[in-house]
């Protein structure tokens, strides 16, 4: 089966959305790669990029160009898309456990958490003259607030950014190369702020995004990336999602960064 520009895609919504968004994007061969994901799904999720491109007769640079394609940041978060929305298709039509979720996601982001790279951003935030942070949302810029007093105590003061209006201000003259930006998104969905974004990443502005582990725009920026799980139901027309996730990987930061400047007096 050849794909064209009509082509009807049957997979998850998720999914759908991206790829149809960037079809016209992919050549041949990208194609017939999406078309084995689609009628393997279940298999694919388990698969290392190396299993990927022997199944489908590539190479490893040809299925990581092609998650790159779909503005994923590779192919460990296109596999974890994968995984979703498999999981959110085995639940259509369950009754949710919220609060066994909730607990899902907790653990998923410790897990993520552990598994991070932690010192090149604890480095970076030791050095900066001025930490600034911005949420994309209420409930984000409320977490930050968490963190912003937590913070207090080791003798840094970072400035939180209100609103939109104060990114673009900061964007413009504020914010130098030697300071740092914490940006913190459920989504990583940055289309309000994505010129004031660009303008911070050409400018060298360090960025440490911290984000929901799916296909966002937002880790794309980001010199260094935290990620959580907060996995987002529906209650008849309301969204219901978790921020406990997003506290938790502030917390857990600023104690790290505790222990990492207790080790740096020692020395």
């Amino acid at each position: 089966m050849k794909f064209t520009s009509s082509t009807p895609f049957i997979i998850e919504p998720e999914l759908e959305g991206i790829i149809n968004e960037h079809f016209n994007e992919l050549n041949e061969n990208e194609k017939a790669i999406i078309e084995y994901i689609i009628k393997n799904k279940a298999n694919c999720q388990e698969m290392t990029i190396i299993e990927l491109a022997k199944e489908t007769l590539t190479s490893k640079s040809s299925i990581l160009r092609l998650t790159q394609k779909l503005g994923f940041s590779g192919y460990s978060e296109f596999k974890y898309s994968i995984r979703k929305d498999i999981s959110k298709q085995n639940n259509v039509g369950q009754e949710y456990d919220l609060y066994s979720m909730q607990i899902k996601d907790i653990e998923t982001t410790k897990k993520i958490f552990e598994q991070t790279e932690l010192t090149p951003i604890l480095k970076q935030m030791q050095e900066a003259e001025r930490v600034f942070c911005y949420g994309t949302g209420w409930g984000q810029r409320k977490v930050l607030a968490d963190f912003l007093r937590s913070m207090i105590a080791v003798g840094k003061y970072p400035i939180l950014l209100e609103a939109k209006r104060e990114l673009e201000m900061a964007s413009k003259s504020d914010i130098k190369p030697s300071d740092l930006l914490i940006v913190v998104s459920l989504s990583g969905d940055i289309r309000e702020v994505e010129k004031e974004m660009g303008i911070l990443k050409l400018k060298g502005i360090p960025i440490v995004s911290i984000t929901s582990l799916s296909n966002n725009s937002l880790a794309s920026l980001g010199k260094h990336n935290l990620y959580f799980q907060s996995t987002p139901v529906m209650q008849g027309d309301t969204e219901i999602v978790s921020f406990l996730p997003i506290h938790l990987t502030l917390d857990s930061l600023y104690r790290k960064y505790v222990d990492y400047i207790n080790r740096f007096l020692k020395q």
